[in-house]
């Protein structure tokens, strides 16, 4: 089987337990008093950082100051993913050299042209690979 990877940027958020009392909340459900960024030093194969949200509370059952994360996602350093940065050139309707995008978004160009062919024979989008142009219609 083949390894699944997650594209979603929604952030993962886990319940927050009490090390005194036990008592479990979600990190929404209770008032934060200070909340901060932390952002992984290195990224992934694709580029991508994750960015985990953290924040201290007060207990709602004992009053015990805790410390921990609100939530954690993906991101890279352009602020959008490649697939976003696919689509957003496709939705400018401007024609463009196939090698030099694909060096913009880094991915190869035999990769960048697999994508390119599948929104073009799902209708997504209206244009033609002719070279190493791709040529709205």
């Amino acid at each position: 089987m083949g390894k699944r990877t997650k594209t979603s940027t929604k952030p993962k958020v886990k319940p927050v337990k009490c090390k005194k009392c036990g008592h479990t909340f979600m990190p929404a459900d209770v008032p934060t008093k200070k909340q901060w960024t932390l952002v992984s030093p290195m990224p992934d194969k694709d580029g991508n950082v994750t960015i985990t949200i953290m924040a201290t509370w007060d207990c709602p059952k004992c009053g015990k100051n805790i410390t921990g994360s609100m939530g954690k996602t993906k991101g890279d350093f352009q602020g959008k993913s490649k697939k976003q940065l696919v689509e957003d050139k496709l939705k400018s309707s401007e024609n463009f050299n196939i090698g030099e995008f694909a060096t913009e978004v880094g991915v190869a160009k035999e990769n960048l042209l697999k994508i390119l062919k599948k929104y073009i024979s799902s209708g997504k989008v209206n244009g033609v690979i002719e070279e190493d142009m791709f040529i709205f219609k």
